[in-house]
């Protein structure tokens, strides 16, 4: 979806030799194509958040020769995604992260078990996970991406992650006792 996105933000977005600020109008065509996006495990609301969130970081950390260059295979492109990684996604993820594991901590059968009330204990789970991130997600992501530097979706980064995993895991643990 975010190479899908950002190949529609590339094809109308005219090129320049100098930095060119992302304007307004062009978040906002970045936003309305976001929205419009299917984002399973994704509530709207957290989608709406997100895909703001992230037009207005596009804004202030990216330019339109940044979202040209993650087009291209090579360094730059590189160094480009790892920006738009850590300046815009990251400030922005805690609001899929919020759904994402609720709904698996909801629908994984081991949580039935360990706990009376899954409900509560995926909240709990749902809102550290989401408030680290909301405090944290940047360092989270630069430290990812030392370690996996060629990733490009970042849910799949978080869940992917032994660190990552292994965080959200204690996190559970201490909901479940609470």
């Amino acid at each position: 979806m975010l190479r899908f996105l950002l190949l529609l933000f590339i094809v109308f977005t005219p090129f320049t030799a100098q930095a060119t600020s992302i304007s307004k109008d062009m978040a906002n065509s970045y936003y309305s194509n976001c929205v419009s996006k299917d984002a399973p495990g994704i509530s709207t609301k957290s989608k709406e958040f997100m895909c703001a969130c992230t037009a207005a970081k596009m804004m202030d950390n990216m330019s339109v020769e940044d979202v040209q260059a993650m087009a291209q295979q090579n360094q730059a492109g590189r160094n480009a995604t790892n920006k738009m990684l850590i300046d815009v996604y990251a400030p922005c993820i805690e609001f899929p992260a919020y759904d994402y594991y609720y709904n698996n901590c909801i629908t994984d059968p081991k949580t039935q078990t360990m706990t009376s009330n899954p409900q509560r204990t995926c909240s709990c789970l749902a809102d550290q996970v989401a408030g680290y991130l909301q405090q944290n997600g940047q360092s989270v992501f630069r430290d990812i991406l030392m370690r996996s530097p060629n990733l490009t979706d970042p849910m799949s980064a978080l869940a992917n992650d032994s660190r990552f995993r292994q965080f959200a895991q204690t996190k559970l643990v201490g909901c479940v006792v609470q």
